[in-house]
């Protein structure tokens, strides 16, 4: 069931000492194109679309949210002619070896809305949401073009957080949702990746341009992180 924004769900003492140790998290890796200060976090850019990414921008409930997952907040501008598509599955942590880490779906959007978005936490500019998530964003235009639900992502991914009575509504408004960018436009939100391993190193934060019109992808953003 997805939890309303208007309603945190916290954390219960049992989640809290799930986390077990420190947690790895995110910095820029050197030689990344480094965000200003006060902002943590580094810039790509390729074929006309920018991805920005911040690694220690939470502020929300619950405060301690990178015990459990890494959240990241990503800016995306469409510069290019071709409308952008959003989907989870088309970011990823890489490792060295060759490791990935996904972006967890923060909510189930086959199970029932007990409460819809309710006011989107940032600005956004030219973004349509995609079809089956119109129920959660009633305030988004629904994108009028194909855009299917991957149901095995949703499958594999969610259950992550239903273990830790995650997500929390904070999570769920400041989340970035699935959908189509159109050229011109801007859209912002948190995405919330899997814990990393230990023994990471250098990793690479990537983001599949796929064209959603057409469906055929033109390039690749990535931008490299050290684990620390």
């Amino acid at each position: 069931m997805m939890r309303g924004a208007s309603a945190a769900v916290p954390l219960t003492a049992a989640a809290l000492l799930a986390a077990c140790g420190g947690r790895a998290g995110l910095e820029p890796a050197p030689g990344a194109d480094v965000l200003p200060a006060p902002r943590e976090g580094a810039r790509a850019s390729a074929a006309g679309v920018t991805l920005t990414a911040e690694v220690d921008a939470w502020t929300g409930v619950p405060e301690n949210l990178q015990q459990e997952v890494i959240p990241v907040l990503v800016t995306i501008t469409n510069e290019c002619t071709r409308p952008l598509r959003i989907r989870y599955n088309e970011f990823r942590v890489e490792g060295a070896a060759g490791q990935r880490y996904a972006a967890i779906p923060p909510f189930d959007v086959r199970g029932t809305v007990s409460e819809p978005v309710d006011g989107f936490a940032y600005p956004y500019d030219g973004f349509a949401v995609a079809p089956y998530l119109r129920r959660w964003y009633p305030a988004f235009r629904p994108f009028d073009g194909a855009f299917a639900l991957d149901p095995v992502y949703y499958d594999r991914y969610y259950p992550r957080f239903v273990r830790v009575r995650l997500p929390t509504g904070d999570m769920i408004q400041r989340a970035l949702p699935e959908g189509v960018l159109a050229p011109g436009g801007r859209i912002r939100g948190f995405l919330y990746f899997e814990e990393l391993e230990g023994d990471e190193g250098r990793v690479d934060l990537r983001f599949d341009l796929v064209d959603a019109r057409s469906r055929r992808e033109f390039g690749t953003l990535s931008s490299p992180f050290v684990v620390r």
